[in-house]
């Protein structure tokens, strides 16, 4: 009990600050839009997802490898000082190393955009050192302070943001913004509770054995990345700044609609590895999991059906008129949401079952395949390619991660989810065929219609509802006292 207790506040800690920010964040996006208009939104989104390719091996899995170490509670607070300052003399050595060459590529390929590469190359650094002490924090459960340090810097980038393009609108004057809020999370972290001064100890016996032990951790951050940003990049140099920008613009719905699934599965992730792992409580784990599945499957259903349908009521009343195409975009990358929310508990489920490797193999064929993806179908359809790369890399995805993990597959539920997947299919073709695309009215009566379906054919229930929400308000509840 607790442990469960203690889940729950850090939950409700991290619910707090990925609420924050993802609503701050959203709204500065939207003001930059009016600001810098479409070229400007695909060089800021170009530069947000560009700078951290340069930072994959500059990490080179030394963070996770130690924050998993922490948390098992057998090192003292000096072993931790000593595990913190030998990582940060690492990173800012590696940092200075690809300084060298990030300047100099990035002179002659990316010159437009050249101080705010250098700006947000910066930040990135500085970041890293916030970084690991939110996996300090994190690993002796003090999430309090993670939470309000991302709070607090996402204010302060705002706030820096909207003062700077006030004076003078430029995608330059955004990332300024951001390296000044990095330096207020540091002032911060050292006033509240830092344990760690800024000390730089370096052993070469202790590097490399960090380096050996961070390889997989460094693998799994390279292909990750790699499968979640690289058609952003992709899109820049194949296309232009204003395909980037119109996708961004859609992204950011599709990174908010996706909270929901990301703090779900953190939530059951407590709850399902006891039960995996215990061989009298097998049945109890299966229905459990099956409810977790229809849940993330119906909200995943039901977030693609409302971003379909009010698509473009949210690209006009966000936007500027000029992002037009971004509706579209966003429409099509929709479809990944409830490819998505499915994932994720496969994910998961991965990791309670210590399948790590096999998640990590999953991870370097979709991002590869993603890749191919993008060369064949942005030359093709531009922004359109890389949103359509996504879903179907997110499909196989999908496939590849529910086929590996072991899981019991009930007939009557998988053809529930089937017959509703195809019964949508076919709404949204007889839509489109009678020009009703855009009607909300219409739209409006497929996502009531979808919301009565899940709850007749039971893939949604009052329970499964109650399951969520009581745990929440608990949580709160409990972060409260």
């Amino acid at each position: 009990m607790q442990h469960e207790q203690q889940a729950g506040k850090n939950f409700a800690w991290l619910s707090v600050a990925q609420l924050g920010t993802r609503i701050f964040g959203a709204a500065f996006f939207i003001f930059l839009s009016y600001k810098l208009k479409e070229v400007g939104v695909g060089e800021y989104s170009f530069v947000s997802a560009f700078v951290p390719f340069w930072f994959l091996l500059v990490d080179f899995g030394g963070g996770g490898y130690l924050f998993r170490e922490w948390t098992h509670g057998k090192k003292t607070l000096e072993e931790i000082k000593n595990d913190f300052h030998h990582l940060f003399t690492l990173r800012l050595f590696l940092v200075s190393l690809v300084a060298v060459p990030f300047l100099v590529v990035n002179y002659y390929s990316n010159r437009s955009v050249y101080s705010s590469l250098i700006l947000f190359y910066i930040s990135m650094f500085l970041a890293m050192y916030t970084s690991s002490l939110d996996l300090y924090f994190q690993s002796q459960n003090l999430y309090r302070f993670l939470a309000t340090r991302q709070v607090i810097e996402k204010v302060a980038a705002v706030f820096f943001g909207v003062l700077l393009l006030l004076v003078r609108p430029s995608v330059a004057m955004v990332f300024l913004a951001i390296l000044m809020s990095q330096l207020v999370s540091i002032v911060y972290y050292y006033l509240a509770a830092s344990p760690f001064g800024i000390k730089l100890v370096f052993s070469k016996a202790y590097a490399k054995q960090l380096f050996f032990k961070g390889l997989p951790f460094l693998f799994i951050g390279v292909f990750t990345s790699l499968y979640g940003k690289i058609d952003v990049t992709m899109l820049r140099y194949m296309t232009n700044f204003e395909s980037v920008g119109y996708y961004g613009a859609a992204y950011k719905f599709i990174d908010l609609s996706f909270l929901f699934a990301s703090m779900f599965a953190a939530s059951v992730y407590p709850l399902l590895s006891p039960l995996w792992h215990d061989s009298q409580r097998v049945e109890e784990f299966k229905a459990f999991f099956q409810r977790c599945f229809r849940i993330m499957f119906s909200a995943g259903l039901l977030v693609t059906v409302a971003l379909i349908i009010a698509a473009p009521l949210l690209v006009k009343y966000f936007f500027p008129s000029t992002f037009f195409p971004s509706i579209l975009a966003l429409r099509i990358l929709s479809i990944s949401q409830v490819l998505s929310f499915v994932s994720i508990l496969f994910s998961t489920l991965l990791i309670i079952e210590g399948r790590e490797k096999i998640g990590l193999y999953i991870i370097v064929f979709g991002a590869v395949f993603n890749i191919a993806l993008n060369f064949i179908l942005i030359p093709r359809f531009g922004l359109y390619g890389s949103a359509w790369a996504t879903v179907i890399a997110e499909a196989f995805n999908l496939y590849l991660l529910q086929s590996y993990t072991v899981w019991h597959k009930p007939t009557s539920l998988l053809l529930k989810v089937v017959l509703l997947g195809i019964c949508n299919t076919a709404i949204f073709f007889v839509l489109k065929w009678l020009g009703l695309t855009n009607n909300i009215y219409a739209g409006s009566l497929v996502l009531f219609t979808n919301i009565a379906m899940l709850f007749i054919i039971k893939l949604l229930q009052k329970q499964d509802i109650l399951m969520f929400i009581n745990p929440f308000i608990g949580k709160f509840k409990s972060f409260r006292s």
